[in-house]
């Protein structure tokens, strides 16, 4: 037993170590190959996280008494702050070759407060555009208010995301997916992004009220809840089920907004640490594209899902035949790299007796059409 005891806490004593030191940052070398320059730099970047989080610690003690077997094991995830280029060449077969030195840490919090690490992230996701819609009831005043939206909006465009402008989203009021939309409806909204060329959007309902007067004071009181979906693929990104605000003032109109901008500022950061997390993990790991494909049978559906499993194309994981609908077919594919590389490698090669075309990319989606 002491023996057992000894050993866990050394190992414990090196994980606060690794994590302290993590905590700090560190700096690792990536290497990739791709079919093209982008690729390369992705598959290097999740070369320098791996390198970087490589710690394993593997420990296995043996009491002779209970057979007890102990395995400690760690990895944390990783963030690349920056990077650099240290060398580059593409070969006689048109392969490229990246070598990067890459700034990598573990702490979400850093990479939340650290504006290169951010802007790092949002070009590694290539940037994708953001709108808001936010339906606002405000019981105060009784009058519509976007107190809600207004400060969203301000709060991403001073962290860097591309953000739509708000007049070009009030100029589809009126239209049925508008109001759709604001109502929560995903698809709606996913429709709205699309005629705006955003690729995510923030639906959400806020509410404002007042909770009464103390004294002199009113205390205003709001609720928001949101989510941030894609467009292209309608992926929920992140969920906030509730984020409240409450502040005094004399004017009950102002208690009002400075409560909304409170549970606003909530809601904004909530949404941002998730989309930093989901957006890190996937530049760690691996994206989902959506593929869809144009003039399909069964057997040519069944023949696509064979040759993506087939990891022909490199840095496929997995992929996954969803549906076969009116000569449309839909898989899900878990991608090492971005979309536009799973197009690229896809462009290149085709199983036996099946030829298709890529005939459009947008975002993280594809689509793809049989030749017959």
């Amino acid at each position: 037993m002491k023996t057992f005891l000894h050993t866990k806490t050394i190992c414990i004593a090196i994980c606060l170590t690794i994590s302290f030191i993590w905590a700090q940052g560190q700096t690792a070398q990536g290497v990739g190959y791709g079919q093209t320059k982008d690729a390369a730099i992705e598959q290097a970047k999740r070369d320098a996280v791996e390198v970087g989080l490589g710690a394993f610690i593997s420990s296995e003690t043996v009491v002779t008494a209970t057979s007890l077997s102990d395995n400690i094991y760690s990895k944390a995830q990783g963030f690349i702050k920056t990077f650099k280029i240290v060398s580059e060449s593409q070969g006689p077969d048109g392969l490229w070759e990246i070598s990067i030195n890459a700034e990598v840490t573990q702490m979400l919090d850093q990479v939340m407060q650290d504006e290169a690490a951010l802007q790092t992230l949002l070009n590694a996701m290539n940037r994708p555009r953001i709108i808001f819609m936010i339906r606002e009831e405000n019981l105060i005043d009784n009058t519509p208010t976007d107190f809600a939206e207004t400060k969203l909006l301000s709060m991403f465009y001073e962290k860097g995301f591309d953000v739509v402008d708000r007049q070009l989203v009030a100029a589809l009021k009126g239209q049925p997916d508008y109001e759709s939309a604001l109502a929560g409806n995903v698809s709606a909204a996913a429709t709205i992004a699309t005629q705006l060329g955003a690729e995510v959007i923030v639906i959400g309902m806020a509410k404002i009220s007042s909770g009464g007067k103390v004294y002199n004071m009113y205390s205003g009181q709001a609720d928001i809840n949101g989510k941030i979906v894609r467009a292209d693929t309608g992926e929920i990104l992140a969920v906030v089920p509730n984020a409240h605000g409450k502040k005094p003032h004399i004017s009950v109109s102002t208690a009002g907004v400075n409560a909304t901008n409170d549970a606003a500022g909530k809601l904004g950061k909530e949404i941002i640490r998730q989309l930093i997390q989901k957006w890190s993990t996937q530049q760690s790991n691996f994206i989902k594209v959506y593929i869809v494909l144009n003039n399909a049978d069964f057997m040519s559906y069944m023949t696509f899902e064979s040759f993506l499993n087939a990891q022909t194309v490199s840095g496929i994981r997995n992929a996954y035949a969803k549906s076969l609908n009116e000569s449309v077919a839909e898989f899900e594919v878990e991608f090492e790299g971005k979309a536009q590389a799973l197009a690229m490698g896809l462009s290149r090669t085709s199983p036996d007796g099946l030829d298709f075309k890529v005939t459009g990319l947008s975002g993280n989606r594809i689509t793809v059409e049989i030749i017959q």
